[in-house]
């Protein structure tokens, strides 16, 4: 009898955090660095949710503050409070989030697409749901993060410049 060896089951390996008590994950390949929390410089003009920059060994890092992008209203900063530089859509992005929880492996199958019932702000972040060993962790879409309208205010206040047009009115409208 020959043994018969089963193909491996793909896996995915993410970095998983907290944002106002619910647990988030990204792919461990947008993940670049994880930095414990530091106050950035606020930037005149940027989103909302925009907490400033960050110079990180000499580079100029745009910090989001994804509880405020995800309008959790809790918004302490504490010894948990972390960082994490991801790799979005060709330069870097910090994200601030309550903590990181740990880097795991999980078969690709136990990656769900999100329910036809989310909807708005919501389902335009969500790239999958993993549940595992009870545990639900909603998967982000990077590239959803910022819209190319909020992108180019983004670029607009940390060089300085005039808004877009039309930017002003969009930011006004959000807030």
């Amino acid at each position: 009898m020959r043994n018969v060896r089963q193909a491996a089951v793909p896996q995915v390996q993410l970095v998983t955090f907290k944002v106002g008590g619910e647990e988030f994950g990204l792919d461990v390949f947008q993940v670049h660095e994880i930095l414990r929390f530091t106050e950035p410089t606020p930037m005149p003009k940027a989103p909302a949710f925009v907490e400033g920059v960050l110079d990180v060994r000499g580079t100029l890092v745009p910090v989001v503050d994804l509880r405020k992008r995800f309008e959790v209203h809790d918004l302490r900063y504490d010894e948990d409070t972390r960082i994490i530089l991801v790799d979005f859509q060709g330069e870097r992005l910090g994200l601030v989030v309550d903590e990181v929880s740990e880097v795991m492996r999980v078969p690709e199958t136990a990656v769900m697409p999100p329910p036809q019932y989310v909807k708005g702000l919501a389902a335009e972040f969500i790239r999958g749901i993993v549940r595992l060993e009870g545990r639900m962790v909603v998967l982000l879409d990077l590239d959803r993060i910022l819209s190319n309208q909020e992108r180019m205010q983004l670029l607009f206040a940390a060089g300085g410049d005039d808004e877009p047009a039309g930017a002003g009115a969009a930011k006004g409208a959000r807030e």
